[in-house]
């Protein structure tokens, strides 16, 4: 029965397993000794496509039989339980006598519970790619210090968004007029889908963040662009923001906690107005006058749990302020110590989520990855969740 199931969700698996997802599910089944060295080599040729290595391995398994296809659903429930539910996997393994299995529904159920409990109240999220993803990583500097880590804090955030169905494009030590440039770009020519994304790490204080020159970039020149006025394709949609900077020269003070203590995409015809500062999220990785802290091995504290708890938050269907939370959360228990000047002192951190968004914003992931024409490529290019990058970054 299992080898059909393959067979029926051959294009929906084809399209959903992503490339992370298709390199466990080889490993998995090579110590289970359904593929052979000779097998998967043959699957992960460089000159094959994503979509090549998925169809490869889908047709491999099946035509191994019932067992073998019984042990690959097995891992892809483990490996991405989220594209195992939506694909019903569980309900076709197991159809009911004399019944014939119908295909997967389009929507999971914890989209549809999302739909009955919030209707209007929840961000439009279906738009493939959901929308662009900028990260713009200020590593080295003219006048002042290398920000060592910050590469997997990049990373992190590519893989992250990219899972999200973003178009990710990355941008390299920029001064502070170029990074004012960029956001003008972006917003007049950017994939503007359902949800806009920005992510700036660098050095910074109390006014904005630090370009490769050493100038200030305030944060009101990052985030002004992509307001009502200037960027009309985004009125009524998120635009979301996430600093990765120190706000000042201060360590944050230690304390001890006792422990106590209708739908969305029906038209109602009504014409309204917003404000033009409407629809942000501005998540700034500390609080004014602190600093922010950066672990050289390993990335930054505060991107680092956003990329677990977002990832993970998304999965559930959890909207993006409860998920921030649990970052706050997060980052503020992490313990660690830090030299300011010749003194070694107690490192501690919180951040600081400010925003003016009017719905609940749930980024969830897509369920299969469709190919789609995407204006900003090449010509005649097509997108299919890859990430791009840009200026010197991977």
């Amino acid at each position: 029965m299992a080898d059909k199931v393959l067979e029926q969700l051959r294009i929906q698996l084809k399209d959903g397993l992503t490339e992370a997802v298709i390199k466990n599910l080889l490993d998995d089944l090579q110590d289970k000794k359904v593929l052979g060295n000779e097998e998967i080599e043959e699957i992960v040729q460089k000159t094959k496509t994503r979509a090549d290595q998925a169809r490869d391995l889908i047709d491999g398994v099946r035509r191994k039989g019932r067992k073998a296809s019984e042990i690959m659903l097995t891992c892809l429930k483990d490996r991405d339980n989220y594209l195992y539910k939506n694909l019903n996997i569980d309900h076709l393994a197991i159809p009911e006598r004399g019944a014939t299995s119908s295909p997967p529904t389009p929507q999971s159920t914890t989209d549809k519970q999302n739909d009955m409990i919030y209707g209007d109240e929840v961000y439009n999220m279906d738009s493939y790619p959901r929308g662009l993803c900028v990260i713009i990583n200020n590593e080295k500097f003219a006048d002042r210090k290398e920000r060592k880590g910050s590469q997997k804090d990049v990373d992190s955030l590519k893989a992250l968004f990219d899972f999200l169905g973003f178009l990710v494009e990355v941008e390299t030590d920029k001064t502070a007029d170029e990074i004012r440039a960029l956001m003008a770009k972006y917003s007049n020519d950017g994939p503007h889908g359902d949800c806009f994304v920005c992510c700036v790490l660098s050095h910074g204080d109390e006014t904005g963040v630090v370009g490769f020159d050493g100038q200030i970039c305030p944060l009101n020149d990052i985030t002004s662009p992509f307001d009502g006025v200037n960027c009309p394709a985004l009125i009524g949609k998120p635009k979301v923001f996430f600093i990765q900077a120190c706000r000042g020269c201060e360590m944050q003070s230690k304390v001890v906690a006792d422990g106590a203590g209708p739908s969305r995409n029906q038209k109602s015809g009504k014409v309204y107005s917003i404000a033009k500062d409407s629809d942000f999220l501005i998540a700034l990785s500390t609080v004014e006058g602190y600093m922010s802290i950066r672990d050289p091995s390993s990335g930054s504290w505060f991107i680092q749990s956003l990329c677990e708890h977002l990832k993970k938050g998304s999965e559930q269907g959890q909207d993006i302020l409860r998920i921030l939370t649990n970052v706050n959360n997060d980052v503020s228990r992490k313990e660690g110590k830090i030299k300011i000047n010749k003194d070694t002192v107690d490192a501690k951190m919180t951040p600081q989520p400010k925003f003016t968004l009017r719905k609940l914003l749930i980024l969830k992931p897509p369920k299969a990855v469709p190919r789609v024409l995407y204006q900003g490529t090449s010509e005649g290019s097509l997108w299919e969740g890859k990430s791009v990058a840009k200026n010197g970054a991977q």
